[in-house]
Protein backbone atom coordinates (compact mmCIF):
# COMPACT_ATOMS: atom_id res chain seq x y z
CA UNK A 1 0.00 0.00 0.00
CA UNK A 2 2.87 2.20 0.73
CA UNK A 3 4.46 1.64 -2.64
CA UNK A 4 1.17 2.15 -4.69
CA UNK A 5 0.55 5.43 -2.40
CA UNK A 6 4.64 6.54 -3.31
CA UNK A 7 3.64 5.95 -6.64
CA UNK A 8 0.07 8.50 -6.91
CA UNK A 9 2.09 11.13 -5.24
CA UNK A 10 4.86 10.51 -7.79
CA UNK A 11 2.70 10.59 -10.38
CA UNK A 12 0.89 13.03 -9.00
CA UNK A 13 3.59 15.68 -8.78
CA UNK A 14 5.24 14.87 -12.63
CA UNK A 15 1.94 15.05 -13.75
CA UNK A 16 -1.18 16.58 -12.13
CA UNK A 17 -3.80 17.49 -14.91
CA UNK A 18 -3.38 13.94 -16.29
CA UNK A 19 -4.07 12.35 -13.24
CA UNK A 20 -6.89 14.60 -12.28
CA UNK A 21 -8.18 14.00 -15.69
CA UNK A 22 -7.95 10.42 -15.21
CA UNK A 23 -9.45 9.88 -11.79
CA UNK A 24 -12.44 12.85 -13.16
CA UNK A 25 -13.13 10.54 -16.42
CA UNK A 26 -13.55 7.52 -14.25
CA UNK A 27 -15.63 9.44 -11.67
CA UNK A 28 -17.85 10.95 -14.33
CA UNK A 29 -18.40 7.47 -16.26
CA UNK A 30 -18.89 5.74 -12.92
CA UNK A 31 -21.27 7.67 -11.90
CA UNK A 32 -23.41 8.53 -15.18
CA UNK A 33 -23.42 4.29 -15.01
CA UNK A 34 -25.16 4.57 -11.14
CA UNK A 35 -27.46 6.79 -12.64
CA UNK A 36 -28.42 4.79 -15.44
CA UNK A 37 -28.42 1.90 -13.39
CA UNK A 38 -30.52 3.40 -10.86
CA UNK A 39 -32.87 4.61 -13.55
CA UNK A 40 -33.63 0.98 -15.25
CA UNK A 41 -33.86 -0.30 -11.59
CA UNK A 42 -36.80 2.56 -10.36
CA UNK A 43 -38.53 2.01 -14.16
CA UNK A 44 -38.61 -2.07 -13.76
CA UNK A 45 -39.53 -1.76 -10.13
CA UNK A 46 -42.61 1.10 -10.35
CA UNK A 47 -43.75 -0.86 -13.60
CA UNK A 48 -43.02 -4.54 -14.00
CA UNK A 49 -44.46 -4.41 -9.81
CA UNK A 50 -47.32 -2.73 -10.67
CA UNK A 51 -48.17 -5.02 -13.78
CA UNK A 52 -47.42 -7.93 -11.83
CA UNK A 53 -49.02 -6.61 -8.43
CA UNK A 54 -50.89 -9.25 -6.64
CA UNK A 55 -50.60 -11.87 -10.19
CA UNK A 56 -52.63 -11.74 -12.81
CA UNK A 57 -55.85 -10.37 -14.32
CA UNK A 58 -57.11 -12.55 -16.98
CA UNK A 59 -60.21 -12.30 -19.28
CA UNK A 60 -62.27 -16.13 -19.59
CA UNK A 61 -65.10 -17.09 -22.13
CA UNK A 62 -66.68 -20.18 -23.07
CA UNK A 63 -65.50 -19.60 -26.98
CA UNK A 64 -62.87 -20.00 -29.36
CA UNK A 65 -60.85 -17.42 -31.57
CA UNK A 66 -62.69 -16.07 -34.75
CA UNK A 67 -61.50 -15.30 -37.77
CA UNK A 68 -62.11 -11.34 -37.21
CA UNK A 69 -59.88 -11.70 -33.67
CA UNK A 70 -62.95 -11.83 -31.83
CA UNK A 71 -64.57 -14.37 -29.80
CA UNK A 72 -66.77 -16.84 -30.61
CA UNK A 73 -69.19 -17.13 -28.01
CA UNK A 74 -71.15 -20.37 -27.47
CA UNK A 75 -74.68 -19.80 -27.01
CA UNK A 76 -76.36 -20.85 -24.65
CA UNK A 77 -73.55 -21.08 -22.45
CA UNK A 78 -71.70 -24.37 -21.47
CA UNK A 79 -71.65 -23.44 -18.32
CA UNK A 80 -73.58 -21.49 -15.82
CA UNK A 81 -73.55 -18.71 -12.97
CA UNK A 82 -72.16 -20.99 -10.23
CA UNK A 83 -68.33 -21.21 -12.63
CA UNK A 84 -67.68 -17.96 -10.34
CA UNK A 85 -67.75 -19.72 -6.92
CA UNK A 86 -66.10 -23.05 -9.09
CA UNK A 87 -62.66 -20.91 -9.92
CA UNK A 88 -62.28 -19.90 -6.56
CA UNK A 89 -63.11 -22.67 -4.54
CA UNK A 90 -61.56 -25.59 -6.78
CA UNK A 91 -58.45 -23.58 -8.13
CA UNK A 92 -55.50 -23.01 -6.16
CA UNK A 93 -54.32 -19.60 -7.18
CA UNK A 94 -57.57 -17.70 -8.01
CA UNK A 95 -58.90 -15.26 -5.31
CA UNK A 96 -62.20 -12.95 -7.27
CA UNK A 97 -63.73 -13.90 -10.14
CA UNK A 98 -66.51 -11.53 -11.85
CA UNK A 99 -69.01 -12.19 -14.62
CA UNK A 100 -68.65 -9.55 -17.37
CA UNK A 101 -71.34 -8.21 -19.85
CA UNK A 102 -70.25 -5.61 -22.70
CA UNK A 103 -73.88 -3.69 -22.48
CA UNK A 104 -74.68 -1.43 -24.90
CA UNK A 105 -74.40 1.70 -23.86
CA UNK A 106 -72.92 4.24 -26.01
CA UNK A 107 -73.84 6.81 -24.00
CA UNK A 108 -75.62 8.37 -21.13
CA UNK A 109 -77.65 11.12 -20.32
CA UNK A 110 -77.75 13.70 -17.22
CA UNK A 111 -79.76 16.79 -16.50
CA UNK A 112 -80.60 15.94 -20.43
CA UNK A 113 -77.34 16.60 -21.19
CA UNK A 114 -75.82 13.22 -23.25
CA UNK A 115 -71.98 12.37 -22.80
CA UNK A 116 -69.98 9.37 -24.15
CA UNK A 117 -69.30 6.29 -22.07
CA UNK A 118 -66.05 5.32 -22.90
CA UNK A 119 -66.55 1.86 -21.37
CA UNK A 120 -70.03 0.22 -19.63
CA UNK A 121 -69.98 -2.74 -18.18
CA UNK A 122 -72.81 -5.22 -16.81
CA UNK A 123 -70.95 -7.49 -14.34
CA UNK A 124 -71.32 -8.21 -10.26
CA UNK A 125 -70.07 -7.43 -6.79
CA UNK A 126 -66.58 -9.11 -7.21
CA UNK A 127 -65.26 -6.73 -10.33
CA UNK A 128 -64.05 -3.78 -8.30
CA UNK A 129 -61.93 -6.46 -6.29
CA UNK A 130 -60.22 -8.09 -9.28
CA UNK A 131 -59.14 -4.96 -9.85
CA UNK A 132 -58.10 -3.62 -6.54
CA UNK A 133 -60.48 -0.47 -6.84
CA UNK A 134 -61.95 1.08 -3.78
CA UNK A 135 -65.04 2.79 -2.99
CA UNK A 136 -64.05 6.91 -2.40
CA UNK A 137 -67.66 7.23 -1.94
CA UNK A 138 -71.19 5.54 -1.46
CA UNK A 139 -71.40 2.12 -1.29
CA UNK A 140 -69.96 -1.08 -2.81
CA UNK A 141 -72.63 -3.72 -4.93
CA UNK A 142 -74.45 -6.04 -3.10
CA UNK A 143 -75.75 -9.64 -3.94
CA UNK A 144 -78.91 -8.03 -3.20
CA UNK A 145 -78.14 -5.41 -6.08
CA UNK A 146 -77.10 -8.03 -8.26
CA UNK A 147 -79.50 -10.64 -7.44
CA UNK A 148 -82.70 -8.50 -7.60
CA UNK A 149 -81.30 -6.26 -10.63
CA UNK A 150 -81.81 -2.54 -9.14
CA UNK A 151 -81.42 0.28 -11.22
CA UNK A 152 -78.29 0.98 -9.83
CA UNK A 153 -74.98 2.59 -10.90
CA UNK A 154 -71.48 2.89 -10.03
CA UNK A 155 -69.33 5.29 -11.74
CA UNK A 156 -65.12 5.87 -11.70
CA UNK A 157 -64.03 9.01 -9.80
CA UNK A 158 -63.04 10.60 -13.27
CA UNK A 159 -66.80 10.20 -14.67
CA UNK A 160 -68.36 11.24 -11.65
CA UNK A 161 -65.88 14.87 -11.58
CA UNK A 162 -67.03 15.51 -14.92
CA UNK A 163 -70.67 14.50 -14.55
CA UNK A 164 -71.38 15.94 -11.61
CA UNK A 165 -68.53 17.83 -10.16
CA UNK A 166 -67.27 15.74 -7.29
CA UNK A 167 -67.69 11.96 -6.24
CA UNK A 168 -69.56 12.78 -2.99
CA UNK A 169 -71.56 14.70 -5.40
CA UNK A 170 -72.46 11.87 -7.23
CA UNK A 171 -74.13 9.87 -4.91
CA UNK A 172 -78.06 9.23 -5.28
CA UNK A 173 -78.27 11.40 -8.89
CA UNK A 174 -79.66 9.84 -11.35
CA UNK A 175 -78.31 8.70 -15.16
CA UNK A 176 -80.29 7.74 -17.86
CA UNK A 177 -78.42 4.84 -20.49
CA UNK A 178 -79.90 4.57 -23.61
CA UNK A 179 -83.64 3.09 -23.67
CA UNK A 180 -83.13 -0.53 -23.30
CA UNK A 181 -85.00 -3.64 -23.98
CA UNK A 182 -82.71 -6.86 -23.51
CA UNK A 183 -85.07 -9.74 -23.62
CA UNK A 184 -88.48 -7.67 -25.20
CA UNK A 185 -89.23 -6.66 -28.64
CA UNK A 186 -87.56 -3.17 -30.15
CA UNK A 187 -91.29 -1.56 -29.17
CA UNK A 188 -90.89 -2.51 -25.93
CA UNK A 189 -87.85 -0.94 -24.68
CA UNK A 190 -87.90 1.60 -22.14
CA UNK A 191 -86.21 4.45 -20.38
CA UNK A 192 -84.93 3.70 -17.16
CA UNK A 193 -83.39 5.73 -14.91
CA UNK A 194 -80.48 4.77 -12.66
CA UNK A 195 -79.14 5.84 -9.19
CA UNK A 196 -75.70 6.65 -9.00
CA UNK A 197 -74.74 3.81 -5.73
CA UNK A 198 -71.43 4.60 -5.70
CA UNK A 199 -67.83 5.88 -6.83
CA UNK A 200 -65.13 3.86 -7.11
CA UNK A 201 -61.09 4.89 -7.63
CA UNK A 202 -59.94 5.90 -10.82
CA UNK A 203 -57.42 2.53 -12.18
CA UNK A 204 -53.72 3.55 -13.06
CA UNK A 205 -53.53 4.30 -16.81
CA UNK A 206 -51.31 1.22 -17.37
CA UNK A 207 -54.46 -0.80 -15.54
CA UNK A 208 -57.17 1.36 -17.74
CA UNK A 209 -55.11 0.79 -20.89
CA UNK A 210 -54.37 -3.07 -20.81
CA UNK A 211 -58.01 -4.58 -19.57
CA UNK A 212 -60.40 -1.31 -20.27
CA UNK A 213 -61.78 -0.99 -16.80
CA UNK A 214 -64.93 0.05 -16.67
CA UNK A 215 -65.61 3.63 -16.32
CA UNK A 216 -69.65 3.09 -15.67
CA UNK A 217 -70.80 -0.49 -13.96
CA UNK A 218 -74.37 -1.73 -13.53
CA UNK A 219 -75.42 -5.19 -12.25
CA UNK A 220 -75.45 -7.17 -15.22
CA UNK A 221 -79.17 -8.25 -14.21
CA UNK A 222 -80.80 -5.02 -14.14
CA UNK A 223 -81.08 -4.81 -18.01
CA UNK A 224 -82.57 -7.91 -17.61
CA UNK A 225 -85.98 -9.27 -17.32
CA UNK A 226 -87.82 -9.03 -13.97
CA UNK A 227 -89.32 -12.24 -13.89
CA UNK A 228 -86.75 -14.08 -12.02
CA UNK A 229 -86.89 -17.41 -13.91
CA UNK A 230 -86.44 -15.88 -17.07
CA UNK A 231 -84.11 -13.30 -15.81
CA UNK A 232 -82.33 -16.54 -14.22
CA UNK A 233 -82.54 -18.27 -17.60
CA UNK A 234 -81.05 -15.47 -19.59
CA UNK A 235 -78.23 -14.79 -17.12
CA UNK A 236 -76.88 -18.21 -17.58
CA UNK A 237 -77.23 -17.72 -21.12
CA UNK A 238 -74.87 -14.76 -21.02
CA UNK A 239 -72.53 -16.03 -18.36
CA UNK A 240 -69.68 -16.87 -20.57
CA UNK A 241 -67.53 -13.94 -20.27
CA UNK A 242 -65.52 -13.67 -16.61
CA UNK A 243 -63.00 -11.59 -15.46
CA UNK A 244 -60.49 -13.44 -12.91
CA UNK A 245 -57.98 -12.32 -10.39
CA UNK A 246 -55.50 -15.06 -9.94
CA UNK A 247 -52.20 -14.41 -7.17
CA UNK A 248 -49.99 -16.41 -9.39
CA UNK A 249 -47.59 -14.86 -12.12
CA UNK A 250 -47.96 -17.68 -14.94
CA UNK A 251 -50.53 -17.23 -17.46
CA UNK A 252 -50.27 -20.66 -18.76
CA UNK A 253 -50.36 -22.34 -15.37
CA UNK A 254 -53.86 -20.27 -14.26
CA UNK A 255 -55.14 -21.47 -18.02
CA UNK A 256 -54.25 -24.78 -16.86
CA UNK A 257 -56.20 -24.27 -13.72
CA UNK A 258 -59.17 -22.79 -15.11
CA UNK A 259 -59.22 -25.74 -17.88
CA UNK A 260 -58.91 -28.27 -15.23
CA UNK A 261 -61.86 -26.95 -13.11
CA UNK A 262 -64.30 -26.27 -15.99
CA UNK A 263 -63.92 -29.67 -17.03
CA UNK A 264 -64.53 -31.26 -13.85
CA UNK A 265 -67.47 -29.63 -13.10
CA UNK A 266 -69.44 -29.15 -16.34
CA UNK A 267 -67.64 -31.81 -18.29
CA UNK A 268 -65.39 -32.42 -21.16
CA UNK A 269 -65.11 -30.55 -24.44
CA UNK A 270 -65.99 -27.54 -23.68
CA UNK A 271 -64.17 -24.54 -24.93
CA UNK A 272 -62.20 -22.48 -22.84
CA UNK A 273 -60.02 -19.38 -23.78
CA UNK A 274 -57.84 -17.28 -21.87
CA UNK A 275 -56.40 -14.51 -22.15
CA UNK A 276 -54.11 -10.98 -20.90
CA UNK A 277 -56.15 -8.53 -22.69
CA UNK A 278 -60.02 -6.49 -22.19
CA UNK A 279 -63.32 -8.24 -22.77
CA UNK A 280 -63.50 -7.32 -26.19
CA UNK A 281 -60.15 -9.32 -27.04
CA UNK A 282 -56.36 -9.57 -26.73
CA UNK A 283 -54.56 -6.54 -25.62
CA UNK A 284 -50.93 -6.18 -26.92
CA UNK A 285 -50.38 -3.42 -24.43
CA UNK A 286 -49.21 -5.41 -21.53
CA UNK A 287 -46.63 -7.37 -23.61
CA UNK A 288 -45.78 -4.04 -25.28
CA UNK A 289 -44.80 -2.27 -21.99
CA UNK A 290 -42.99 -5.26 -20.87
CA UNK A 291 -40.67 -4.66 -23.61
CA UNK A 292 -40.36 -1.20 -23.84
CA UNK A 293 -39.29 -1.73 -20.26
CA UNK A 294 -36.94 -4.38 -21.17
CA UNK A 295 -35.34 -2.42 -23.78
CA UNK A 296 -35.00 0.32 -22.39
CA UNK A 297 -33.38 -0.91 -19.32
CA UNK A 298 -31.13 -2.78 -21.70
CA UNK A 299 -29.74 0.26 -23.37
CA UNK A 300 -29.62 2.67 -20.55
CA UNK A 301 -26.98 0.15 -19.07
CA UNK A 302 -25.22 -0.63 -21.88
CA UNK A 303 -25.04 3.03 -22.47
CA UNK A 304 -23.67 3.51 -18.74
CA UNK A 305 -20.79 0.35 -19.23
CA UNK A 306 -19.78 2.03 -22.79
CA UNK A 307 -19.33 5.52 -21.29
CA UNK A 308 -17.02 3.79 -18.42
CA UNK A 309 -14.99 1.95 -20.65
CA UNK A 310 -14.70 4.91 -22.46
CA UNK A 311 -13.59 7.01 -19.67
CA UNK A 312 -10.95 4.13 -18.11
CA UNK A 313 -9.27 4.43 -20.85
CA UNK A 314 -7.24 6.95 -19.38
CA UNK A 315 -6.18 4.54 -16.93
CA UNK A 316 -4.62 2.46 -19.77
CA UNK A 317 -3.04 5.51 -21.10
CA UNK A 318 -1.59 6.01 -17.54
CA UNK A 319 -0.05 2.65 -17.40
CA UNK A 320 1.43 2.34 -21.12
CA UNK A 321 3.38 5.71 -19.59
CA UNK A 322 4.48 3.06 -16.53
CA UNK A 323 5.35 0.42 -18.48
CA UNK A 324 7.64 2.35 -20.81
CA UNK A 325 9.63 4.30 -17.94
CA UNK A 326 9.54 1.58 -15.53
CA UNK A 327 11.36 -0.95 -17.63
CA UNK A 328 14.24 -1.04 -15.93
CA UNK A 329 13.43 -1.06 -12.48
CA UNK A 330 10.86 -3.64 -13.40
CA UNK A 331 14.05 -5.38 -14.69
CA UNK A 332 15.66 -5.35 -11.53
CA UNK A 333 12.85 -5.97 -9.44
CA UNK A 334 13.14 -9.67 -11.43
CA UNK A 335 16.38 -9.86 -10.99
CA UNK A 336 16.11 -9.41 -7.13
CA UNK A 337 13.59 -12.38 -7.13
CA UNK A 338 9.92 -11.09 -7.71
CA UNK A 339 8.05 -12.76 -10.31
CA UNK A 340 5.92 -11.66 -13.44
CA UNK A 341 3.01 -12.33 -11.25
CA UNK A 342 4.31 -10.03 -8.79
CA UNK A 343 4.93 -7.20 -11.06
CA UNK A 344 1.33 -7.77 -12.92
CA UNK A 345 -0.44 -7.81 -9.42
CA UNK A 346 1.30 -3.93 -9.04
CA UNK A 347 -0.27 -2.48 -11.87
CA UNK A 348 -3.34 -4.38 -11.05
CA UNK A 349 -3.84 -2.73 -7.78
CA UNK A 350 -2.30 0.46 -9.04
CA UNK A 351 -4.89 0.87 -11.71
CA UNK A 352 -7.38 -0.14 -9.44
CA UNK A 353 -6.58 2.13 -6.97
CA UNK A 354 -6.96 4.87 -9.38
CA UNK A 355 -10.46 2.97 -10.56
CA UNK A 356 -11.59 2.87 -6.85
CA UNK A 357 -10.98 6.82 -5.81
CA UNK A 358 -12.82 7.42 -9.59
CA UNK A 359 -15.80 5.40 -8.32
CA UNK A 360 -15.69 7.11 -4.83
CA UNK A 361 -16.31 10.22 -6.17
CA UNK A 362 -18.30 9.04 -8.94
CA UNK A 363 -21.24 7.75 -5.95
CA UNK A 364 -20.76 11.23 -4.37
CA UNK A 365 -22.07 12.83 -8.07
CA UNK A 366 -24.05 10.61 -8.54
CA UNK A 367 -25.94 11.10 -5.27
CA UNK A 368 -25.50 14.46 -5.90
CA UNK A 369 -27.30 14.76 -9.34
CA UNK A 370 -29.97 12.04 -8.27
CA UNK A 371 -32.57 14.42 -7.82
CA UNK A 372 -32.22 16.23 -10.98
CA UNK A 373 -31.54 13.07 -13.53
CA UNK A 374 -33.70 10.83 -11.74
CA UNK A 375 -36.46 12.98 -10.92
CA UNK A 376 -37.20 14.20 -14.04
CA UNK A 377 -39.26 10.28 -14.36
CA UNK A 378 -41.51 10.79 -11.43
CA UNK A 379 -44.13 12.76 -13.61
CA UNK A 380 -43.91 9.90 -16.15
CA UNK A 381 -44.39 7.29 -13.56
CA UNK A 382 -46.61 8.84 -12.00
CA UNK A 383 -48.81 8.85 -14.85
CA UNK A 384 -48.38 5.53 -15.58
CA UNK A 385 -48.39 4.06 -11.69
CA UNK A 386 -50.74 6.55 -10.14
CA UNK A 387 -48.47 6.85 -7.09
CA UNK A 388 -47.56 9.74 -5.96
CA UNK A 389 -44.98 8.25 -3.59
CA UNK A 390 -42.13 6.96 -6.23
CA UNK A 391 -38.68 6.84 -4.90
CA UNK A 392 -36.14 8.18 -7.78
CA UNK A 393 -33.27 8.31 -5.50
CA UNK A 394 -29.93 6.35 -6.15
CA UNK A 395 -30.08 2.48 -5.49
CA UNK A 396 -27.59 0.42 -3.45
CA UNK A 397 -27.68 -1.80 -5.98
CA UNK A 398 -27.00 0.28 -8.31
CA UNK A 399 -23.92 1.89 -6.51
CA UNK A 400 -22.57 -1.32 -5.62
CA UNK A 401 -22.89 -2.66 -9.20
CA UNK A 402 -21.15 0.77 -10.93
CA UNK A 403 -18.21 0.43 -8.63
CA UNK A 404 -17.84 -2.99 -9.15
CA UNK A 405 -17.46 -2.44 -13.03
CA UNK A 406 -15.50 0.50 -12.34
CA UNK A 407 -12.74 -1.45 -10.72
CA UNK A 408 -13.30 -4.23 -13.35
CA UNK A 409 -13.04 -1.99 -16.59
CA UNK A 410 -10.29 -0.07 -14.78
CA UNK A 411 -8.28 -3.15 -13.29
CA UNK A 412 -8.33 -5.37 -16.87
CA UNK A 413 -7.94 -1.61 -18.74
CA UNK A 414 -4.50 -1.63 -16.58
CA UNK A 415 -3.19 -4.13 -16.04
CA UNK A 416 -3.07 -4.99 -20.05
CA UNK A 417 0.23 -3.09 -20.75
CA UNK A 418 1.92 -4.67 -17.44
CA UNK A 419 2.11 -7.82 -19.62
CA UNK A 420 4.68 -6.67 -21.88
CA UNK A 421 6.71 -5.15 -19.65
CA UNK A 422 7.49 -8.41 -17.95
CA UNK A 423 8.32 -9.47 -21.19
CA UNK A 424 12.08 -10.07 -22.33
CA UNK A 425 14.97 -11.21 -20.82
CA UNK A 426 16.27 -9.55 -18.21
CA UNK A 427 19.78 -9.15 -19.12
CA UNK A 428 18.79 -7.62 -22.47
CA UNK A 429 16.63 -5.17 -20.46
CA UNK A 430 19.23 -3.91 -18.40
CA UNK A 431 21.21 -3.30 -21.23
CA UNK A 432 19.04 -1.53 -23.12
CA UNK A 433 18.44 0.92 -20.46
Amino acid sequence: MKKLITMLLRHWVKTPVKISLTILAVALGSGILILSFSASAIIEDEITSLMNKDGLVLQVANGEWGDDGQIDQERPTQWDTTIREKLITDSSSITYASMILNMPVPYITVNGKSYQARNALGTDKSYLKVFGLEIVAGVEMTDEDFDSGLKKVWLSEESANILFGSAEAAIGKQVTPPASGMGRRESEATITHYSVAGVYENPTEVARRAYAIADIIFPMTAMMPSNNNRGMSMLNFLAGNLVVKSDSTSVDKVSAEINQVVENNFGEDIKVTVWEGNSRGVSTYMDELRQTVSIFSISVRILGIVLLLTSSLGIFSIMVVEALGRRREIAIERALGASRLQVIMEFWQWSVMLSLIGAVIGILLSVLLSSTVLGTMSPLLTELTGSLDINTGVKPLSVFSGVSLALLCGGILGVLPSFSAVKGDIADILREA
